[in-house]
């Protein structure tokens, strides 16, 4: 469970509104209410008031929540108050949330699924209307790039996949998995206060010489038109990468092992379904292109460092300088000529 900072237990006064005409969701509700008011106290009366329902029934809408996970106290004369959450995703707090965020679109959280981006996969080839999202507390068959495996295990990380249907041009989908990379990684500094967080082309999000999440971008493609598309990503919140399996251990970390301490995943999962709802939108709507070559040089890992590059049979080296127009790897080769990398695995040499 992680616990907010308790600060000052006073009680919260929101501005007076009618009450709720038809609520559609209380439990989102509720809980919206409660995190206005973090960290401190809401009364009981407010909620009562706002949702037409006596005090004893928001005692048991209360005590519903706490079942689910969620650690609110009471307080006789002060009200009630979201002190901690769970390492795992919960409902009702995810939605909240979301809305919280401006964010509206359906969701399905999973307890165990082989991979995010395959259920995505299924309920898209079900008929399921898209924009949607698939989160689970841990993956079986979690994904990567090159066939690799994710370690997914479960609590406290996140695992998610976000389904389009663009019908659009491929052309305007080319950047798609770098723009996505920037955005989510801009947030990621923003929330977390860790500057140096930057982006390994064309998937990764690292820091130092560690990854800390990564994207994977799959695509059904007739006649150079994206018909449907999912964007997996996976982010290590608050296990340890002391945990993770030996080959990967020294080469990963997370975000409790960078600051020291537990991050709310609800809050990081809402945060990063906007934004990449955003950078998906800007991808269909804006040419990108050149925001884009500006804004990988402020993140860009690999800029200036040697690297190697494996592209099926072929293995070569270089030095890295960006990216060009359509989002390939620029490779100075020993030769002094340049070379652009569209796909292929890439590590520092």
């Amino acid at each position: 469970m992680a616990k907010y900072e308790l600060g000052q237990k006073k009680v919260f006064k929101p501005k007076a509104k009618s009450p709720l005409k038809k609520p559609q969701d209380p439990d989102s509700f509720v809980l919206r209410a409660l995190l206005q008011a973090s960290p401190h106290y809401l009364s009981g009366n407010y909620l009562a008031e706002r949702l037409k329902m006596s005090r004893v029934g928001v005692w048991a809408r209360i005590d519903k929540l706490r079942k689910a996970g969620l650690s609110i106290e009471a307080s006789q004369n002060r009200g009630y108050r979201l002190a901690g959450e769970p390492d795992l995703l919960v409902k009702p707090l995810l939605n909240a949330w979301l809305k919280e965020c401006g964010v509206s679109l359906p969701f399905y959280l999973l307890k165990n699924t082989d991979s995010t981006n395959s259920e995505a996969e299924r309920l898209l080839a079900s008929g399921q209307k898209a924009p949607f999202v698939v989160l689970s507390h841990q993956q079986e068959e979690g994904r990567g790039r090159m066939g690799r495996k994710w370690h997914s295990p479960k609590g406290g990380n996140l695992y998610l996949s976000l389904a389009f249907r663009p019908n659009a041009e491929l052309v305007k989908f080319r950047n798609f998995t770098l723009w996505q990379g920037i955005s989510i990684g801009q947030l990621l500094k923003d929330q977390t206060g860790i500057k140096d967080l930057s982006v390994k082309w064309p998937n990764d999000i690292f820091y130092n010489n560690q990854k800390l999440a990564g994207m994977l971008t799959e695509a059904s493609i007739d006649c150079d038109q994206v018909r449907s598309m999912v964007f997996g990503f996976g982010l290590n919140v608050n296990s340890s990468a002391k945990s993770f399996p030996k080959e990967i251990r020294d080469c990963s970390t997370t975000l409790k092992d960078l600051s020291g301490k537990n991050w709310r995943v609800h809050e990081l999962a809402a945060k990063i379904i906007k934004v990449s709802l955003q950078a998906a939108r800007e991808c269909l709507e804006q040419n990108i292109d050149d925001k884009l070559k500006q804004k990988w040089q402020e993140m860009d890992y690999l800029y200036g460092k040697r690297v190697k590059i494996r592209n099926g049979q072929e293995t070569f080296s270089g030095k890295a300088l960006g990216i060009d127009s359509s989002g390939g790897l620029r490779i100075k080769l020993r030769n002094g000529r340049e070379r652009i990398v569209q796909a292929g695995e890439v590590n520092l040499h």
